[in-house]
């Protein structure tokens, strides 16, 4: 067995996360016939999607290797990197249904999604105890963040440069070869056995994930801090899916649309590697408190950017919010760790699922809800409808700040 299989996990995580069309992944839709209304309702359907696939996934996790559901889910993106090959090579009979393609493919990344997420921090967590240093959670599951937010900061910083001088294609091909040498990584990691034994039928599969998906949502320990971090998760993608539709209009150049997603998956990455400190430095109350201020501000920048329409000014408030993201990312990490010690571990995955669900479901609807939003006002006043809705999460909020455990 190797010494240190966690190590090859991150590494596997990093190649995978080496989305190269992420920055640009707007102007492939315009490319192929696509508008911007598009681009916001196929990342809504995106969410919803993964939605569906989250605690099945989460769950499945909980019966078979972990190792297996990971490959599972490398294998599924890589089948979308296949799908849109064909359609990038002017396959005719793909080209002609480009909405379809493109659409298929961002469900099989969804479920490519889910399946990870569901399992990655259950796989950390069982390793971890088989070896009996459960109290590293913290600082192994920030280390595989950290890992997963860099490679996505690489490929982000590199993928603009490499569409203007060589086009999707070699984007595509790129990311095809980093994927299949992630998923040959997978195969050296060791099977952490699953700590539920397997149950026959399918109906009293379900039976079972429904039970541990409402006591989960009833368990006052953890309920409010899931509804919260799923409201931050959910807005956040509101954020990140406007970056390239605010860029332009700010007229900020392509080759540095990669340069605001760097930031971002940066500021990820070191919120992971952070994460040990952060809490040091200020108590998850506090945490999310703050970051509740901070949302509030990068909604405001948000229609700054769309009402100045300056380039200069447009990358510095989207560099803050970059910032902020980070935080949002240290609140989401911390409270996912904090899940841990009040789960038992064979049902580990599908309590993970049900805390993403959660955010899964949040930003479907405000993605899908953008494309009706443009349809009738301005992006500008899109931004102030959605910070009146995410006035709401001031309910779960509150509940943690009255909440006696810390």
């Amino acid at each position: 067995m190797l010494k240190n299989p966690l190590r090859l996990f991150n590494l596997s995580t990093f190649l995978q996360t080496q989305i190269l069309m992420l920055p640009v992944l707007l102007l492939f839709y315009q490319e192929n016939g696509l508008t911007a209304g598009d681009y916001f309702l196929f990342q809504g359907i995106f969410s919803i999607t993964a939605l569906l696939f989250e605690i099945p996934a989460g769950y499945f996790g909980d019966i078979f290797p972990r190792r297996n559901m990971l490959v599972f889910s490398f294998s599924m993106f890589l089948l979308r990197l296949v799908l849109w090959s064909f359609l990038v090579a002017g396959v005719p009979v793909f080209q002609s249904n480009a909405y379809w393609i493109i659409l298929a493919g961002e469900i099989l990344y969804s479920l490519s999604k889910a399946s990870y997420a569901g399992v990655a921090d259950g796989y950390i967590y069982d390793y971890l105890k088989s070896q009996h240093k459960t109290d590293r959670m913290l600082q192994k599951y920030g280390k595989m963040n950290f890992c997963m937010s860099v490679g996505t900061a690489i490929a982000s910083f590199m993928g603009p440069i490499l569409y203007e001088k060589y086009g999707f294609a070699a984007l595509i091909t790129i990311e095809i070869i980093f994927n299949l040498s992630a998923i040959g990584l997978l195969f050296f990691l060791p099977k952490v056995p699953s700590a539920r034994k397997r149950i026959k039928g399918l109906k009293s599969k379900y039976k079972e994930l429904y039970a541990i998906s409402k006591n989960a949502l009833k368990n006052q320990k953890i309920k409010y801090y899931m509804f919260y971090s799923g409201m931050l998760a959910g807005t956040t993608m509101v954020f990140v899916w406007s970056f390239q539709p605010l860029m332009k209009t700010a007229g900020i150049p392509v080759v540095l649309f990669g340069v605001i997603y760097a930031i971002n998956h940066g500021c990820r990455a070191l919120a992971g590697i952070l994460l040990p400190k952060t809490l040091s430095f200020m108590s998850l109350k506090t945490l999310g408190k703050v970051t509740f201020a901070l949302f509030v501000i990068s909604f405001l920048s948000c229609a700054a950017v769309v009402r100045f329409e300056s380039p200069v000014l447009g990358f510095i408030l989207l560099t803050f919010i970059c910032i902020v993201i980070g935080f949002q990312w240290s609140f989401t990490m911390a409270n996912i760790s904090r899940l841990h010690t009040y789960i038992g571990s064979e049902e580990r995955s599908t309590v993970s699922s049900v805390n993403n669900m959660i955010s899964r479901s949040i930003a479907g609807i405000l993605l899908i809800l953008f494309k009706f939003l443009l349809d009738d006002i301005s992006l500008q006043n899109s931004f102030f409808v959605y910070l009146t809705i995410f006035l709401i999460s001031l309910y779960p909020l509150s509940k943690i700040l009255k909440a006696k455990e810390v």
